[in-house]
């Protein structure tokens, strides 16, 4: 029998919508996890491709996995809901439907957040790649509590497929994905747990992260970006967060610049920006070839003096 103590119950939770190019390999990456005590909740969120299919037939020769199924897609945030009300275990999991676990995630997770009590939720490090899985880039996260915490009025410092939370510090209060902010409910998340422990990522790279153009963030990055700025107000109001001088000001810049550029030009801009950040994205990997920070860096002057003519035309 397993000590519970040493092993304690991961439940995993993959929401999936139109998945079936990369679930099986979503859901492999689980099933080759070092960490022996997890259980896999899959939900489906009314997709009409093979992706029901796909998960199902995985899941008949694996009893870890349970399957949810629903004909009408409700989003993100119901489908997180359904499976965090089915979850057994005080530990949960993030994992999206796209991307790849690296197979000691999981008992890297653990171990620290048994060996750090204080500890609420920790992230880690991701290699990006693309629609076949050829790696692109190395995105990084700070590590510390207080570094995540004050960039949270920024940009979201744990990229929330990598993130594991422990609800025993949760207390009566339950985990709860709001659906009136869905494109940035996992961001809402950590401003909500940060009122019960701290917010920590691993150094070590524990998911590989896929880019492609049916990501949802792509799919309307206006409405990102106001779930996230509505989000912020939001933390101020309800969870008692105080951004810092920074963060304000950068929030500021953001708003303006959402409420000015067409959607066309708006995610490019705020990913080179945030891959400008020193120990963001170490080097990313573009159709013309790898690029240094240094090099985004000027990329990004380029656009934005382009853009800035843009606007005085």
């Amino acid at each position: 029998m397993q000590n519970k103590k040493l092993h304690p119950l991961v439940s995993v939770i993959m929401t999936a919508y139109n998945a079936d190019k990369f679930v099986g390999q979503a859901v492999g990456s689980i099933q080759a996890q070092t960490y022996p005590n997890l259980e896999l909740i899959v939900v489906n969120d009314g997709s009409v491709d093979n992706t029901l299919s796909v998960v199902r037939k995985i899941a008949q020769s694996d009893k870890r996995i349970k399957v949810i199924s629903y004909d009408k897609n409700r989003g993100a945030s119901y489908a997180s809901n359904l499976a965090l009300d089915k979850a057994r275990g005080k530990l949960i999991a993030r994992m999206d439907a796209d991307d790849i676990a690296i197979v000691d995630r999981f008992e890297k997770q653990v171990n620290y957040l048994l060996s750090n009590p204080e500890a609420i939720a920790v992230g880690g490090q991701c290699e990006l790649i693309d629609s076949l899985g050829k790696s692109i880039g190395e995105k990084s996260f700070p590590l510390i509590h207080t570094q995540i915490y004050s960039a949270l009025y920024q940009y979201n410092p744990v990229q929330h497929p990598t993130i594991m939370v422990n609800t025993k510090l949760l207390g009566k209060h339950k985990l709860v994905y709001h659906s009136d902010v869905v494109l940035a409910h996992d961001l809402e998340l950590l401003f909500f747990l940060a009122q019960y422990g701290q917010l920590a990522n691993l150094p070590d790279t524990i998911l590989q992260y896929r880019i492609h153009n049916d990501s949802l963030s792509l799919r309307n990055p206006k409405k990102t970006f106001y779930d996230t700025i509505a989000v912020r107000s939001r933390a101020v109001k309800k969870y008692g967060y105080v951004p810092n001088l920074r963060g304000q000001v950068m929030g500021l810049m953001q708003q303006m610049i959402v409420g000015i550029l067409p959607n066309v030009i708006i995610y490019p801009l705020f990913h080179l920006i945030r891959m400008s950040q020193v120990g963001d994205v170490k080097t990313l990997v573009l159709s013309t070839g790898r690029y240094t920070t240094r090099q985004i860096q000027l990329r990004l002057a380029g656009m934005t003096a382009a853009i800035a003519t843009w606007l005085v035309r």
